[in-house]
């Protein structure tokens, strides 16, 4: 099976992480305030963060689901 996420779904998905950090994880005005100017100026579409970002998501994913095709081959019938 193959997956891979186009730049535009991966912005999204960084969108919905930082967001749920900003409002779960207690930080202060100040560094909700960095984190979200980091994510509109710094992570822009098409930027080369969000570039190798994509890159990135897109070999953690590949790797997760080639170990699971690997594990799924090496357990036995008796299970």
């Amino acid at each position: 099976m193959k997956l891979e996420l186009e730049a535009e779904e991966a912005r999204e998905l960084l969108v919905l992480i930082v967001d749920r950090l900003i409002d779960e994880a207690g930080l202060s005005d100040a560094d909700r305030a960095s984190l979200r100017r980091w994510r509109s100026e710094g992570m822009r579409a098409g930027s080369d963060g969000m570039k190798e970002l994509t890159a990135r998501i897109n070999a953690d994913i590949d790797r997760a689901l080639k170990s699971k095709e690997k594990s799924a081959i090496m357990k036995p019938d008796w299970r």
